[in-house]
């Protein structure tokens, strides 16, 4: 196949056409035998040909020749070459001495491209093309020649021959002169010089067509086009490459692309022995490239393609090969991919890809086995940072910062939750080489859907939109990531963790927690230390109490990583720390979660506020308040030595009572041994060593009993603390004062059994800018303050005992009270002289017997209301509703609503027995006629139940605020009371008296049938267990009391338990549950059945008793 066979038919019409005026280039011969040299000499248009001969020393060669033929260039032609080729030029004006070797040997390799070695026969007069070869053989001028010279095409067109065409037979330089004939050879005379065939970079440079792929070479690509020999490209045209994505043209166009480039040329390149020009290839050929691929090409009569790619000109020839141009690329499917690397540097990350090259990261933006989410900062953004605030390149420290950026798998926006820890690549030994973690904020913006989410990564921010690769998310972020820093570095930005911080670096212990692997740090706020008391803040962080603040700060690192989820959420309660006790945590149902120390005080807690605040060791937490260890014992001689008070010190020492300093019992050879001391806790008040100035301290130690009176004035049995109902996240530890500091709250001292004076009391100040609080000793006065009032400047709370009492350091000494005579004798001789009248006694008397009954019974009634008001299946029995309220509320629980029947209880018996006999005189009144003084049990009962009409206008709001406060807690009500004047404050503004009074006629129901059984039982067992060695008819022992009592109440609970359950539903529900008692009847059968009336018929019975006790409460006042 030749390409000359495609020529035109209208161009062989023309050719046929052509007028005999044309030069011919086959006219005849001349016959005279003559050298090719001779024929040039005989001809003056060759003269500057000839010495271009003798200065390239090319002449013995020409004669040498045998059968060639010479495009002789003629002396136009050399002229006009030489104005573009200054080496020519020299070459033709100068001497040997003045035209360099190099520039000579360079002529004679372009004058061998005008020789061939053989006679080109006369061609015919059609248009046709033919292949010839020449005696340039290409080489540099330290190589030897090659073995394969570039083609010369020869073109017959048009009446004329041309020389040097292209594949299709255009171009080329036309022949001017008629044929020469020579002995050896054949001369043409050309319009023009043959220009040597450049290498394939040049020719490459020199094509219109391939400017792209000029854009893309790189210096190493192009030595390979120049120095490769026998290299046979197929180069796409510039049309083809515009199949390649946009992205993926400029990551080719990028510095980063050079494999990529080298790949694709390797694509396109065929290196052999022998260069394929195209009329090597036969109809169908295949052949290996450089990078492995097959290249199938077939020749037909339309034309030639190439893996079923036109060739669209074959044969562009080189010095070093020869160029095809063909209209796409040959690329094999899957052999070129997007990655995300590419991806990334088309996307402005050029700087980002350059670091990963320069820590060997590039395998995590290549790897296509791996999917990731990438969180990578553009060009713009990392320019602020690369010459300052970035790690050096190529260094370690990079590697784990460039790691950071990315999260394995793929985490698109929709997939994101605010405060979200996703893994990341980079792996930390400080958590024994597990993952580093990185927080999310997700904050949704104007539109509720997922592209308009504001997303942030470890506080970087995400700008513009992400990118979506199969296997590859892209976010680009407003600032690189930095990996977490060790604890404390990570929390010293922090300035209200800053005292924790401090006393971290006194002791040394940093090194320890930065370097511990796997912690989490509770690192307490600075308020901590003032609600921990300043006398133990100024303890342990005193130099000599190093140990104990150590082991406080280790009880504040847990060993493990405890993020927030698995702290709020997660069913673990311990955890251990590295001072190596445990925290316990308590989860509550409004999601607040509270830690408790292995030691301190009792009910010694914490408010946890998670952070998540990431070091390379785990994680940090904030805590409100410092937890002390049971490893740290905090006695009162630690905080007196924390208050300097070594005055007050040497004056308990003296007086005997070191072992209070101790927190130890007295000594067996003590004279305070025995007297119940043993376990007992103290609060000491603790004057300052100012206060003591103005006394003579010489004087007053050499009087022990004076000492004795003074220390025992300032030392304060302490009983242990209440627990709180509740924690308070906003002051969860408000118990560090070692007496509950209460405004005119009254505390006995150890001085009290013995003077009336030794009582101390708190005093709340309005001034609170020197103090918040005074201490005095009670009932002194006429002293101005002088020696019986102090304000309290700090505390302290201790550890040891019971854990309660302490140091409270005051300004003031305490000096014991001693009033005028007139003041201590006057009033208790009134008392004396006049006397106690009987009804206070009286009414004292019962009073304590009532307050009695309702504390040793309230539990059971409580039992009893919860049972009543409890939903269907809440509670299996009576025991069940004991163990949930202890469960829930502990022991206090059982108490719940105890203070309205207190206050109630001295004037409902008091009305409730003025009433009974009351009622039985007017029965007498009404029954003029009887005949017996002895009241029938019938009339008996009747003045029981007359004797509940009046007590139930006190009963009614007693019962209705106790019931409520006893059903809270257990679901049937939400609204939470502080107490019974809440109570009673929230019914009225609820709806009046007509509220608080709510199920009178409930009350009234059960208590006239139940009093009238309650007072005919009592007075019928009464008579029938009368002793008979009794002469009085009144009285009964002890066991005839008990068991009148308990039948009376029998009897009552029979008859009142039904229209007590209506009672307790009456008074709990919400307002318009019910609309009278008989609507609560008909709905409390119909929808818990008959059954449901006696709820609670166990614990009324379990509570008779109180009577009885009640009773001999009486016998004894």
């Amino acid at each position: 196949m030749r390409p000359w066979r495609y020529v035109p038919l209208a161009i062989l019409v023309a050719v046929c056409g052509v007028s005999s005026s044309q030069l011919p280039w086959h006219a005849s011969l001349v016959d005279q035998p003559r050298t090719l040299v001779e024929v040039l000499n005989s001809d003056e248009d060759y003269s500057l040909l000839l010495s271009l001969l003798q200065r390239t020393r090319l002449i013995p060669t020409l004669n040498k020749l045998n059968g060639s033929t010479f495009f002789a260039p003629t002396n136009d032609a050399i002229k006009r070459r030489s104005g573009k080729d200054s080496g020519l030029q020299r070459a033709l004006e100068g001497d040997d001495l003045e035209v360099p070797d190099n520039v000579q040997e360079e002529l004679r390799q372009q004058l061998f491209y005008h020789l061939v070695n053989h006679t080109i026969p006369v061609p015919s007069a059609e248009p046709t093309t033919q292949t010839i070869q020449t005696l340039h053989f290409p080489k540099r001028s330290t190589d030897p020649p090659t073995h394969q010279p570039p083609p010369l095409r020869l073109t017959s067109r048009d009446g004329s021959l041309w020389v040097g065409t292209d594949a299709f037979g255009q171009g080329g330089i036309q022949v001017v002169k008629e044929r020469a004939n020579a002995s050896n050879g054949v001369v043409y005379g050309i319009s023009d010089m043959l220009q040597v065939p450049p290498s394939l970079l040049h020719v490459v440079g020199n094509e219109t067509s391939l400017s792209y792929l000029r854009k893309i070479l790189t210096p190493d690509l192009e030595d390979l086009l120049n120095k490769t020999s026998c290299l046979s490209l197929f180069i796409p045209v510039d049309a083809a490459w515009k199949s390649i994505d946009p992205l993926e043209r400029l990551y080719l166009e990028s510095e980063f692309a050079e494999d990529d480039r080298r790949q694709i040329l390797d694509m396109h390149s065929v290196v052999g022995k022998n260069v394929r020009w195209f009329d090597t290839f036969a109809s169908s050929t295949e052949m290996t490239t450089e990078y492995g691929s097959v290249l199938d090409v077939e020749v037909s009569s339309e034309g030639a393609t190439i893996n079923g790619t036109k060739i669209v000109q074959p044969d562009v020839y080189a010095s070093n090969g020869v160029m095809h141009l063909v209209s796409s690329l040959l690329i094999p499917p899957g052999a070129l991919q997007l990655t995300p690397e590419k991806y990334l540097l088309t996307l402005n990350c050029t700087s980002f890809i350059s670091l990963l090259h320069s820590v060997n990261l590039t395998h995590l933006v290549n790897n296509s086995d791996r999917h990731y989410t990438i969180l990578a900062p553009k060009d713009d953004v990392l320019s602020f940072f690369i010459n300052d605030g970035l790690p050096k390149a190529g260094s370690e420290e990079l590697k784990q910062m460039l790691q950071y950026h990315f999260i394995p798998g793929i985490w698109t926006p929709k997939k994101l939750d605010h405060g979200a820890l996703l893994e990341t690549e980079l792996r930390e030994p400080g958590l024994d080489d597990g993952r580093q973690v990185l927080q999310v904020e997700v904050h949704s913006g104007e539109k509720a859907a997922a592209d308009s989410k504001h997303i942030s990564f470890g506080g970087a921010g995400v700008i513009g939109e992400h990118v979506d690769l199969n296997d590859t998310i892209i976010y680009f972020i407003s600032r690189p990531l930095e990996p977490p820093a060790d604890p404390l570095q990570t929390a010293l930005p922090s300035l209200d963790l800053s005292s924790f911080l401090a006393a971290v670096f006194s002791t040394s212990l940093a090194d320890v927690i930065k370097k511990t692997p796997r912690t989490t740090f509770l690192i307490p706020r600075n308020s901590a230390f003032k609600r921990l008391g300043r006398l133990v803040s100024d303890h342990l962080l005193a130099a000599s109490s190093k140990a104990d603040l150590e082991n406080v700060i280790l009880h504040h690192v847990i060993d493990g990583v405890q993020y927030s989820r698995s702290l709020v959420n997660a069913s673990q309660h311990t955890f251990a720390t590295l001072e190596g006790s445990d925290l316990q945590l308590e989860r509550t149902d409004n999601g607040s979660v509270f830690i408790r120390a292995s030691g301190g005080w009792a009910d010694m807690q914490s408010a946890l506020y998670p952070q998540n605040l990431l070091t390379k060791t785990g994680v940090i937490h904030e805590v409100s308040d410092l937890m002390i260890p049971r490893t740290v014992e905090l006695n009162i001689g630690k905080l007196m030595k924390a208050a300097k008070a070594t005055t007050m010190t040497s004056m308990i020492t003296k007086a005997g009572f070191d072992w209070v300093l101790n927190g130890t019992a007295p000594p067996e050879d003590s004279v305070w041994a025995g007297r119940g001391l043993d376990g007992a806790s103290w609060t000491v008040l603790c004057p300052t060593d100012d206060a003591f100035k103005e006394y003579n301290l010489t004087e007053l130690l050499q009087d022990q009993e004076t000492i004795r009176s003074v220390v025992s004035q300032h030392l304060i049995p302490t009983p242990p603390l209440s627990t709180s109902s509740g924690s308070s996240a906003a002051d969860p530890n408000n118990n560090n004062r070692p007496l509950p500091l209460y405004d005119l709250g009254t505390y006995s001292t150890l001085i009290s059994p013995f003077s009336a004076y030794g009582d101390i009391v708190f005093r709340t100040l309005e001034d609170k800018t020197g103090s918040e609080y005074m201490v005095g000793i009670k009932g002194a006065r006429g002293t101005d303050g002088k020696t019986d009032w102090a304000r309290v400047l700090s505390w302290g709370r201790t550890t040891t005992g019971s854990g309660t009492g302490g140091v409270i350091q005051i300004d003031q000494l305490l000096m014991p009270y001693h009033p005028k005579w007139w003041i201590e004798y006057g009033p208790p001789s009134f008392v004396g002289a006049v006397g106690i009248p009987a009804n206070v006694k009286s009414f004292i008397a019962g009073g304590v017997g009532g307050v009695c009954a309702v504390l040793v019974g309230h539990p059971f009634d409580l039992t009893k209301t919860r049972l009543q008001t409890a939903a269907a299946g809440q509670y299996t029995g009576a025991i069940d509703v004991v163990r949930k309220t202890l469960a829930r509320d502990g022991v206090t629980g059982m108490y719940r609503g105890i203070v309205p029947p207190l206050l109630g209880v001295t004037p409902i018996f008091a009305v409730s027995f003025w009433a009974y006999d009351a009622s039985k005189r007017l029965i007498y009144t009404l029954t003029p006629n009887r005949t017996s003084e002895t009241l029938s049990t019938l009339e008996l009962a009747t003045a029981g139940f007359l004797s509940a009409v009046p007590t139930t206008l006190i009963t009614a709001p007693v019962e209705r605020a106790k019931v409520i406060l006893q059903v809270q807690g257990q679901g049937t009500s939400s609204t939470q009371y502080r107490g019974v004047v809440d109570v009673m404050r929230h019914l009225y503004r609820e709806g009046g008296i007509r509220s608080i009074f709510r199920g009178t006629g409930a009350t009234l129901a059960r208590d006239g049938p139940g009093s009238a059984a309650y007072f005919a039982a009592y007075e019928v067992t009464k008579k029938l267990m009368i002793s008979r060695e009794s002469t009085s008819g009144g009285n009964l022992n002890l066991g005839a009391i008990i068991f009148a009592g308990g039948t009376a109440g029998v009897a009552m609970w029979s008859l009142a338990i039904p229209p007590d359950v209506l009672k307790s539903r009456l008074q709990s529900a919400p307002t318009g549950t019910y609309s009278g008692l008989f609507d609560c009847f008909r709905k409390t059968v119909a929808q818990d059945g008959i059954t449901a009336l006696w709820k609670g018929f166990g614990p009324a019975m379990a509570r008779l008793g109180v009577e009885a006790s009640r009773k001999l409460l009486d016998s004894l006042f």
